[in-house]
């Protein structure tokens, strides 16, 4: 799946998440706006000695009170500047920050399509090959047990055929949808290929696989609309298996198809 390259953000491109931060946390520039506060403060504490003061506390000759209403303009400007810096810095940063924040956003969405598959919306065989052996790994290291539940779609090269391919693919999306609904949210829902949808069933005995399969039956069922739409009823044909702690992925999905080749030659003759 390819997806559209968006424009590049120059502010994003110099500055790293955690220099966001640092650059947020830092209270260097709000110290020196306090050191000049505080020096404006002594300045004109001065002038008030002078001008307000009595003679023994007249501490500045008229030339020096001169020179430090010079300074205490020069700090109050000084003040006034910095802080008009920092409410600008400010706002540049949490402008900055707010656009990382979206571009993460919207990284995290790009990759959210990358793992499905574009037409069931269920994950695809790139997050299988990602987040399965994760699954077969834990399973050898706590000993919990790891189910896989194939699921076809009989006659699907009929109803192609038959009704046409928009048909078809309305059908494996609402067959996709309905195994998607019918798992926990610890487990997985994979397109397979072709009109073959695979279940991970996580901590799922085969007789919890059974369940599984059983509900998903029931729920197939239940779609008149689906059944209307076709105008015969919708089947489906299932093949489980459970990995064995120590063995292989591939020999489990292996077990897992001659489970569905079995229902598939199981099934009455349409």
């Amino acid at each position: 799946m390819t997806i559209e390259e968006k424009p590049r953000d120059p502010l994003l491109e110099t500055a790293q998440p955690l220099e966001v931060f640092r650059h947020l946390q830092r209270r260097d520039w709000e110290l020196w706006s306090i050191a000049l506060l505080m020096l404006t403060v002594f300045a004109g504490g001065l002038l008030a000695y002078y001008y307000w003061g009595t003679a023994e506390e007249r501490v500045l000759s008229p030339t020096a009170a001169r020179y430090i209403w010079l300074v205490l303009f020069g700090l109050i400007a000084l003040v006034i500047l910095l802080n008009i810096y920092l409410i600008a810095r400010k706002r540049a940063l949490t402008e900055l920050w707010r656009r990382y924040l979206l571009a993460q956003q919207d990284l995290d969405k790009e990759r959210e399509q990358g793992m499905l598959d574009p037409l069931t919306q269920i994950y695809n065989r790139r997050f299988f090959d990602e987040t399965v052996p994760k699954e077969v790994r834990r399973s050898d290291r706590t000993g919990r047990p790891l189910s896989f539940l194939l699921v076809d779609l009989d006659d699907f090269k009929k109803i192609n055929q038959e009704l046409g391919h928009f048909i078809g693919d309305e059908v494996l999306r609402a067959v996709a949808g309905i195994v998607s609904d019918s798992l926990r949210t610890t487990d997985y829902a994979f397109r397979w290929g072709g009109d073959e949808l695979l279940a991970v069933l996580p901590e799922t005995p085969p007789e919890g696989t059974a369940v599984v399969a059983g509900r998903l039956q029931k729920k197939l069922a239940s779609q008149t609309y689906l059944h209307e739409r076709l105008g015969r009823p919708l089947t489906i044909s299932l093949g489980q298996s459970t990995y064995v702690r120590g063995g292989s992925l591939e020999a489990a999905i292996e077990e897992a198809e001659r489970s569905l080749t079995a229902a598939r030659a199981a099934r009455p003759a349409s």
